[in-house]
């Protein structure tokens, strides 16, 4: 059975970074230079931001539902509040149809349910690793995002490269290029960043 929970999701963005590291960029790093990056470096730092990316989305997705499905398994086994479940009751305004006044159990256990299907559908709506969307995605569920000011710019950055070449090929190619020391520079510190938010979620036992 697969692992799950901060550590192993932390532990599986490491791997796949490291091997991506390997493959497009250790190869590059030297000493300082004043000429450009070639074009074949520059290549391969656009494959390397866009799969480095995605490898910190399916990080942050698989953290997140880690997080409310183990605050909602919490309730429903053992009937155990955490952090994590009264800010998901706090973020849950609850429905109540039918007119009929459910039991305390039932009550939480509904509200939990509608939380965790919002959180769900949020991560499948891949909204990418933005400071905002990970606020959006984490606050409602106790878990502080590191707010590091070298840690999250180097986040912007990579979002800013990703998304252009990702989307702006066609039109030139990226604005933002970097070398590949550059590149491996931004990318270390988000997985700090990575580190840090999986150590807040351990952190609130939800």
């Amino acid at each position: 059975m697969k692992k799950a929970g901060p550590k192993a999701e932390l532990a599986a963005l490491r791997r796949l970074v490291k091997d991506l590291d390997n493959h497009f960029v250790l190869f590059h790093l030297g000493p300082p230079s004043l000429l450009p990056p070639s074009n074949d470096e520059i290549l391969d730092v656009a494959a390397y931001v866009v799969l480095v990316h995605g490898a910190l989305e399916n990080f942050i997705e698989g953290l997140a539902l880690w997080v409310v499905g183990r605050s909602v398994a919490n309730w429903t086994k053992q009937k155990r509040i955490t952090r994590c479940t009264a800010s998901l009751l706090l973020s849950q305004a609850i429905p109540n149809d039918d007119g009929r006044m459910p039991s305390v159990f039932d009550n939480i256990r509904m509200a939990l349910e509608l939380a965790k299907n919002r959180i769900s559908k949020t991560v499948a709506d891949n909204n990418g690793i933005t400071l905002a969307h990970l606020r959006t995605l984490f606050l409602p569920l106790g878990v502080n995002v590191p707010s590091d000011p070298v840690l999250t710019a180097s986040l912007e950055l990579l979002v800013t490269m990703r998304h252009q070449w990702a989307h702006q090929y066609r039109f030139g190619g990226a604005r933002v290029v970097k070398s590949a020391q550059d590149v491996h520079t931004t990318v270390t510190d988000c997985v700090r960043l990575a580190q840090k938010l999986s150590a807040e979620a351990a952190a609130i036992r939800p």
